[in-house]
């Protein structure tokens, strides 16, 4: 019998306990079972994290203990194992670019075919990086690897300037069981709007409170925000919903079950997404699989994913993002647009379309 192809695997996950905490961890997640969906089999070490809630001095003082032990887990698994595995990293930028580093120069030395995904937005990660070594580190890994994994095509032009290995195009997708079989109709009425993810500055939450409230003062509306964050943030996001809505017209949930957030999707009408980092974000491609029109910054790919510059804010304000909601609804657009963005999830964002694109890259791998 030949032996069952193996996949190491290094990147932020779930514990299965707790909420996912970011888009990376449930692109990753998707990523593992799809690879075991192959028939491979999947050897996981998970990136320790804190919790959301987690102030940022104990986040500090774990960092070194936590680096240790998941570096050390990967270098381990990458002695002992099998040099006829295929070695999957799944990493970002700022002060993990080390990790990351370590474990591709490791992989490399030690003769193992490699996959490099790169999560998040790197051309201005890149950019923004603290020293030169972080930029150092992050131009040899890609140079190191068979293919380089990235969300967006946008990023192609910049990695080029790095490697002349293959860049397959792997974006976040929507599972087959997610996407409702019919566009839902939504509500007449109140416009109900949402906003799911990380609770934190750089989401700029606030505004999106400061947004529904301009809104109140001409039509109905209520918003839902779902998520988790440092306590402190949450309290001032919650405190300002207490003080800028009606009573009744909002609502704060901590934490959230991914079907959980399916079935709540269902009745809302926009997303509001004015990220300040963001590199492509399941908020979004999850939201537009109910027919929920998304009002987005630029950032990261949010632009290509979305499909329609009318449904991107470039000049970060709550007023912009409230004339645009007035806007849509005032010219009569909204239906139309509800299904376009159901319909470009569907055409392009969906696991049955990016699973077997997933697949040829690896076996072109296996027999390479």
């Amino acid at each position: 019998m030949a032996e069952k192809r193996t996949v190491y695997f290094f990147g932020s996950l779930p514990n299965g306990i707790e909420p996912y905490y970011g888009g990376g961890e449930v692109g990753n997640k998707r990523t593992v079972d799809m690879l075991r969906g192959f028939g491979y089999k999947v050897r996981v070490v998970r990136k320790l994290r804190c919790k959301a809630t987690t102030p940022m001095f104990v986040k500090l003082l774990t960092y070194p203990f936590r680096f240790t032990a998941y570096v050390s887990a990967f270098l381990f698994l990458l002695i002992v194992g099998s040099r006829k595995a295929m070695v999957h990293i799944s990493g970002y930028y700022g002060s993990t670019i080390f990790c990351e580093y370590i474990l591709t120069e490791a992989a490399n030395l030690l003769g193992y075919r490699i996959i490099f995904e790169i999560r998040g937005e790197c051309v201005e990660a890149y950019r923004t990086m603290g020293c030169a070594i972080h930029r150092l580190c992050f131009a040899r890994i890609l140079r190191i690897p068979e293919i380089v994994f990235s969300q967006g095509v946008e990023s192609e032009p910049f990695l080029r300037t790095f490697t002349d290995k293959p860049i397959f195009h792997y974006p976040n997708y929507v599972e087959a069981d997610y996407l409702p079989p019919v566009l839902p109709q939504k509500p007449q009425g109140t416009v109900n709007l949402i906003y799911f993810g990380r609770i934190e500055a750089q989401k700029n939450v606030k505004l999106i409170v400061e947004a529904a409230s301009i809104l109140q003062q001409s039509i109905d509306i209520s918003l839902t925000i779902i998520g988790k964050g440092l306590h402190e943030y949450v309290g001032e996001v919650v405190s300002l919903m207490e003080q800028k809505l009606k009573p009744g017209t909002y609502s704060f949930i901590s934490g959230y079950a991914r079907i959980g957030i399916r079935n709540i999707l269902l009745d809302k009408h926009f997303l509001i997404f004015p990220s300040e980092r963001e590199g492509q974000s399941n908020t979004i491609t999850e939201s537009m699989s109910c027919g929920v029109v998304p009002i987005s910054s630029p950032k990261g790919f949010s632009r290509t994913v979305i499909g329609n510059d009318r449904l991107i804010i470039n000049e970060l304000s709550a007023q912009n993002y409230a004339d645009r909601i007035l806007e849509i609804l005032a010219d009569g657009s909204y239906s139309q647009l509800s299904q376009f963005v159901y319909e470009r999830i569907k055409a392009n964002y969906m696991q049955a379309v990016i699973e077997p694109k997933l697949r040829e890259q690896y076996e072109r791998l296996w027999v390479g």
